[in-house]
């Protein structure tokens, strides 16, 4: 493993594992402070789970802020997190609308969404749309941040970090979010997805904005593909359950249309002519 590349494991990791020690003090707080007023085990459960999103959300900007903190600190010219964000946003690519729009009409044709009812408040539809957008959006906010810190002349293998990056991201999710609702292929293929749509360097934030408000958000607010509250709150959910192969054969669909796009247009046209 090349040097570059393992710093950059390396500080991902770190961050990750952060994240998880942050997320358990937080938890672990709110627990105590429960038991102090002598609530019962119910209630200090119950609370944890409907806060859940606010406690993970809470520990991975304080993990943020400190990993900013850390290269400040050793690096004496650094852009923010802040300036980042500004040249980062633009307008997002056609292609990544068109991938987004077609996993939500794929899964709501073939998942036949029924409606349960509104079980929740406004706040838990918000909570959960807001919850997952800032889960997955911060994960690259970070992954951004190492590529313009650690990155700024000699390239890793983006491959392979991709791969790392997936699997570092998806032991702090199962660290920290207990899979009740079995929606770990989800997450990974949702995440896989954006790691894949935010470029070679990962920096093309406006498609990962565009999949997260588009597919990410509503699936967990809407039709109960919420990791931490599943169905809970959800007005829909899904009639059929859809399966790891489902996942893979959208996913190879829209890896195909986003990568070979421009070359299947130009065979159709030179086709048609």
């Amino acid at each position: 493993m090349d040097s570059i590349l393992f710093k950059n494991i390396k500080y991902y990791a770190s961050y990750q594992a952060l994240f998880v020690i942050i997320f358990v003090i937080l938890s672990s707080l709110g627990a105590f402070f429960h038991f102090l007023l002598d609530h019962e085990i119910s209630i200090v459960e119950s609370w944890l789970h409907n806060n859940h999103w606010e406690i993970l959300i809470t520990a991975k900007l304080i993990s943020l802020f400190l990993l900013s903190r850390w290269f400040m600190i050793r690096l004496y010219e650094l852009k923010t997190v802040r300036q980042l964000l500004k040249e980062l946003i633009t307008w997002p690519q056609l292609r990544a609308m068109v991938i987004s729009a077609f996993m939500l009409v794929s899964y709501l044709t073939m998942g036949k969404p029924a409606y349960t009812g509104l079980s929740g408040s406004w706040y838990h539809y918000l909570a959960s749309f807001g919850g997952i957008f800032l889960y997955f959006g911060i994960e690259f906010v970070v992954i951004a941040y190492l590529d313009d810190v650690l990155n700024p002349k000699e390239r890793p293998s983006y491959l392979w970090l991709r791969v790392w990056y997936v699997f570092l991201f998806a032991v702090s999710f199962r660290l920290s979010i207990p899979d009740y609702y079995k929606l770990l292929p989800f997450v990974i293929f949702c995440f896989s997805t954006l790691i894949f749509l935010s470029g070679p360097a990962f920096k093309s934030w406006s498609n990962v904005l565009c999949f997260l408000s588009v597919f990410v958000a509503p699936m967990a607010a809407v039709f109960g593909m919420d990791p931490v509250w599943g169905e809970d709150f959800s007005p829909f959910k899904f009639s059929s359950k859809l399966e790891l192969p489902f996942l893979a054969v959208i996913w190879v669909i829209s890896f195909s249309y986003y990568k070979y796009r421009d070359q299947i247009i130009y065979g159709a046209q030179r086709l048609y002519r």
